[in-house]
């Protein structure tokens, strides 16, 4: 399938095989990979979508153990990085030169573009940072200077663009400040001229705007650099990201605003001060956030998942292996030795229930067209447009292969969820289909067991639907699976390789525990919960966070008792109001409407201090 739809996006773009796959792999690999012959490793599948403008992102792909460790060892070191870890992220790119699989192309050029940054954060002079990152340009533009003409050769992968970011701020940094700005108009006209995804989109466009639109208010040029910061400013809003990159570049608008005669903005500048606040607590690294993350969400160990899911299911080995192959073949796979052949392993996620794909969308197709209406339907149904998004539905569960279990999940989650967003059926009549469709690859006799294990897409889809829309009753019983879920996966002073899907368990977990009147537990993981948002932008938004600690501290202080809230400035409602201030940079009127809605209600209000 993945091959297929490369096929199909690089020749509706006019791209050659050889221009494709130049400095990556061969052009016999890449139409091994078109032909489904094989699928390519994760780094290259990444590089190869990226220069078409796309993105793997949504992919579900299954590792073997080898390449899973190097994965989260690439996740470890750049949330270091995040964090001004300085020492131990230099630790961490050494422990990754050192593994196995690591002398290819891609994984070097990814070496090289840390240690650029690592370097940069031990302020190094400028000609060993321009050295490392020449180098790591090289590894795939041979023997081409660094120049502004290579932004005009050929297709990009994100790596590529990250180090030619990183060699403008270098300019910009060591004072070359015409030649950085030259950088920075040539990375965003090729940034703008490209149709790739949000994600990528929010990762290149928004350090660059920054840096450039800083430079063009300084000399005055107030006009031009306005519609560069609003532009990078709805990429982030888009997202309902607010992190360090996104207050400079709303407390730039301000000051260009100002500059260009417009009132003085006090209280928007009351909102970022809110925000400010919260991301620099407990000690929470103020970074430049210029170092752009090359996140890889959504990957799995395929061996870890065959133990977890044959002990799930109460299978021995002797059971699974069957007419397949030898029980010690299993056990070989388990203990984290390579893949076994491709019809084997195929065989032995199929007797568990599973999909067999590498890489598993949301929808299993050989058409980029139904792939796009997919995406079409997520952003009809998130602005609340209902019946569009069920008529998209409608029309790919018509198109799509019911043989594939990943597209019988597609048809039983959305089916149920969307008729419930339309009132056609109650919600316990949806939970009830969700745990159905969950009971066909999770036995459910005994739910701990079960949910102590990697959960595909759409079995995290249900369980989060599941506890954000549940009564008091239900909620007992998933706090159990929630919990299980979130400490078998993530190692907390790491970046999660699923961090939306485990920002949404650790608010269910907090929002749970406060449902049953345990302020203890919920005050310990929504304090958790905001820890992570902070060096990660995906997720719960900050307005539904720091609404649940304010309920939670409401409860814990008594305030219902005293009627009326003091002042604003009070600590006891310091987080409503910066809830507050966090949905009205998203423009999240509802979110607003409901703040100010609960503290009338209960506090018995016609007006709110600070609304």
């Amino acid at each position: 399938m993945l091959g297929m739809l490369l096929k199909e996006i690089r020749e509706s773009k006019g791209i050659s095989q050889d221009t494709l796959a130049k400095g990556i792999c061969s052009r016999e690999t890449l139409k091994k990979y078109e032909s489904g012959k094989c699928s390519p490793e994760k780094l290259r599948a990444d590089a190869l979508f990226q220069r078409l403008e796309k993105t793997v992102d949504p992919f579900y792909v299954k590792l073997d153990d080898a390449e899973y460790a190097l994965a989260r060892q690439r996740i470890k070191i750049q949330a270091e990085l995040r964090r001004g870890k300085v020492a131990v992220a230099g630790d961490s790119i050494l422990t990754y030169q050192r593994m196995r699989g690591t002398n290819d192309v891609l994984h070097r050029q990814f070496l090289y573009l840390v240690q650029a940054e690592l370097r940069r954060r031990k302020k190094a002079p400028f000609l060993p940072q321009e050295e490392i990152i020449t180098a790591g340009i090289e590894e795939t533009f041979a023997g081409r200077k660094l120049s502004r003409n290579l932004l005009e050769t050929r297709p990009f992968h994100l790596m590529e663009l990250f180090l030619l970011q990183r060699y403008a701020v270098l300019l910009e940094e060591e004072g070359e400040i015409g030649e950085a700005v030259l950088w920075y108009e040539a990375l965003l006209t090729r940034f703008t001229n490209e149709q790739r995804g949000m994600a990528d989109r929010q990762k290149l466009y928004p350090p660059i705007a920054y840096r450039l639109a800083f430079w063009l208010a300084k000399k005055g040029d107030f006009d031009q650099a306005m519609p560069i910061i609003r532009k990078a400013l709805k990429l982030l809003r888009y997202s309902k990201i607010q992190n360090v990159m996104y207050i400079r570049l709303r407390e730039l608008e301000l000051t260009v605003l100002e500059k260009l005669g417009d009132s003085p903005y006090e209280e928007e500048r009351g909102y970022l001060k809110c925000l400010k606040k919260i991301l620099r607590e407990d000690g929470a690294y103020w970074c430049e956030d210029f170092f752009p993350t090359y996140l890889e969400p959504h990957l799995y160990s395929v061996n870890t998942m065959l133990k977890e899911r044959r002990l799930a299911q109460g299978k021995t080995r002797e059971e699974m292996a069957g007419t397949i192959c030898d029980p010690r073949t299993i056990e070989r796979q388990e203990k984290n030795c390579s893949r076994p052949q491709k019809r084997v392993w195929k065989a032995l996620i199929h007797e568990l229930g599973l999909s067999s794909l590498k890489y598993d969308r949301a929808i299993v197709t050989q058409e980029y067209k139904n792939i796009r209406k997919f995406e079409l339907m997520i952003r009809a149904y998130d602005r609340g447009k209902i019946k569009e998004s069920l008529l998209l539905y409608k029309n790919l569960n018509d198109t799509v292969d019911k043989g594939e279990l990943t597209n019988r999940q597609f048809e039983k989650y959305w089916g149920a969820e969307l008729r419930f967003r339309m009132g056609e059926i109650s919600r316990e009549e949806r939970n009830q289909q969700l745990w159905e469709m969950l009971s066909w690859t999770l036995p459910l006799e005994n739910k701990g067991k079960s949910f102590a294990c990697h959960l595909t897409k759409y079995e995290q889809e249900a369980l989060d639907s599941l506890a954000w829309d549940c009564g008091r009753q239900e909620i007992k019983e998933l706090l159990p699976l929630l919990k299980k879920q979130f400490h078998r996966n993530v190692n907390v002073a790491e970046q999660s390789m699923d961090v939306g899907f485990y920002g949404k368990i650790l608010y269910n977990i907090a929002r749970g525990y406060l449902r049953t009147g345990d302020l203890r537990r919920a005050q310990k993981y929504i304090t958790l919960a905001m820890e992570q948002r902070r060096f990660q932008d995906q997720g719960v938004s900050w307005d539904r966070l720091l609404f649940l600690r304010f309920q939670i501290e409401e409860q814990r202080l008594n305030l219902w008792e005293k009627k009326i809230p003091p002042e604003s400035s009070e600590d006891e409602f310091r987080w409503a109001k910066c809830a507050w201030a966090s949905a009205k940079e998203n423009g999240d009127v509802s979110m607003c409407n409901f703040i100010v809605g609960y503290l009338k209600r209960h506090y018995r209000l016609e007006e709110i201090p600070w609304y």
